[in-house]
């Protein structure tokens, strides 16, 4: 089924083109790879998908009604100043707090989850961030650079849990510039424009 288009997407900032013409699908259970060096836009493209950023010119269309997405971004999006106990219990209802809190065993981090969130490591921090998209029901995963910051075991595990959403119909976008490791389509938008 598909989930997602993207028709005809340009994107520019001062009269020049990050990218542009993007054109693409997404279907249940697929995955897209989003390529491209450094200031390429690829961070911006996802911003366009996800509906915060609006592109110069096209149009991204959902074909799902109530497209659950899970998205996580360059910065963790994490409260320092709260445990990593207090982020997860801002972020999640009972049934999917039991599923943080497995993560937070798989990663490593349950015997820290009442230290201040400002004394992890950046790869705890990095893995804390990652409990958000791990523990919520999606039908679409969007991941910024996801694979950044992780140590080999851990990014494993994130590969495995990729891997087994893709096989259950749940859909994937990530960029990466470290190969994910995951089968998916490639979309190099390069470094000035597609």
């Amino acid at each position: 089924m598909k989930l997602l288009s993207a028709q005809n997407i340009t994107y520019s900032i001062n009269e020049n083109k990050l990218f542009h013409n993007l054109s693409f699908d997404i279907n249940s259970g697929e995955g897209l790879h989003i390529k491209g060096g450094n200031g390429s836009g690829k961070s911006t493209l996802l911003r366009i998908i996800l509906g915060i950023t609006s592109p110069s010119k096209g149009f991204v269309k959902t074909h799902a009604q109530d497209l659950n997405m899970s998205y996580l971004g360059h910065k963790n999006a994490i409260k320092n100043y709260l445990t990593p106990l207090e982020n997860l219990e801002l972020l999640f209802n009972d049934a999917e707090l039991k599923i943080a809190f497995e993560w937070l065993r798989k990663f490593g981090l349950f015997d820290l989850q009442d230290e201040l969130t400002a004394s992890l490591s950046y790869g705890q921090q990095k893995k804390l961030a990652l409990i958000r998209v791990l523990a919520r029901s999606s039908d679409l995963i969007i991941l910024d650079e996801p694979l950044v910051g992780l140590d080999q075991a851990t990014a494993d595990q994130l590969t495995s849990f990729l891997i087994h959403k893709l096989s259950e119909g749940v859909s994937l976008i990530l960029t990466s510039h470290i190969n994910p490791m995951i089968d998916c389509r490639v979309l190099d938008i390069g470094a000035n424009g597609a």
